[in-house]
């Protein structure tokens, strides 16, 4: 009789645009590799939506018109397309990667592609794969950086393919996501010039805007976990832990360097999985 394989554990990092949650799940990545000494895979759900914009915009789809995303999605063919490029970027150097994914015009597309239902089904059966690859080879946790993650996150674990013990909710006020984006953290808005104050207006108008499309889509929207805590870093209580799946809402916001913003998410998630 076979002994079924242990189910990797699943931590979502769901929430808002420019909250800091992509430079946290790394540093929790990295802290459970060499630290905890885990087997650990992050994935990034966001980036599949990047990839797709990419995908379309290259076989000259409008992804303003939401029929021709549709068509193009709706195409047998060209989601095939689409999975392999999204393996393509994912062997890519990081600098060639977000040379590709990380523009403005990429960002603003992906709010547009995914508030599309066929880009979820296109994402959620990637991240079905993904499971069902780390669990026949034996990962610890999985890490899953995205949006709208608690419904999937559950979705996931009741088809069988992990557990899910853990889902964080970032949030950030929008300034402060925008001036640590483009370098300006060690320096407060007012102290900006102009034209820094300009680069820094446009950047929270996106950063608005593509919240509000995904808190208003009609698929997977955002919505910060019903009834869960919010914690304003770097205060959170390691006693909030429960034998229950833990939720929580982060409020990024505080002037923080990136370690000092990193660390108390990094004990909490260390905490949960070494108890």
């Amino acid at each position: 009789m076979t002994t079924p394989l242990p189910l990797p554990k699943l931590i979502t990092f769901d929430g808002e645009a420019r909250s800091g949650k992509g430079t946290i799940v790394q540093l929790v990545k990295d802290h459970i590799r060499d630290e905890l000494g885990m087997k650990v895979m992050l994935i990034d759900a966001g980036q599949v939506f990047r990839c797709l914009v990419v995908a379309a915009t290259n076989r000259g789809v409008d992804v303003d018109d939401p029929n021709a995303i549709d068509a193009f999605l709706g195409d047998d063919r060209s989601a095939e397309e689409c999975v392999q490029f999204v393996k393509a970027v994912y062997h890519m150097q990081k600098i060639d990667r977000d040379a590709i994914l990380y523009t403005n015009e990429v960002s603003v597309g992906s709010a547009k592609i995914g508030a599309r239902p066929l880009s979820q089904v296109f994402k959620d059966e990637l991240l079905k794969k993904w499971l069902r690859d780390a669990g026949n080879e034996r990962y610890d946790v999985v890490l899953l950086d995205g949006r709208a993650l608690e419904e999937v996150g559950v979705r996931l674990e009741a088809q069988g393919l992990c557990n899910f013990v853990m889902g964080l909710y970032f949030v950030c006020d929008p300034i402060v996501g925008a001036r640590r984006t483009l370098g300006y953290a060690d320096m407060f808005y007012d102290s900006l010039d102009s034209e820094r104050q300009a680069a820094v207006d446009e950047l929270v108008k996106q950063i608005v805007s593509r919240n509000e499309a995904d808190r208003t889509r009609s698929v997977q929207p955002i919505v910060p976990p019903a009834g869960a805590p919010r914690y304003i870093l770097p205060d959170i209580p390691l006693t909030a832990l429960t034998d229950e799946r833990f939720m929580a809402t982060i409020d990024t916001s505080a002037e923080m360097k990136k370690d000092k913003m990193a660390m108390p998410v990094i004990t909490l998630v260390s905490r949960m999985l070494t108890r």
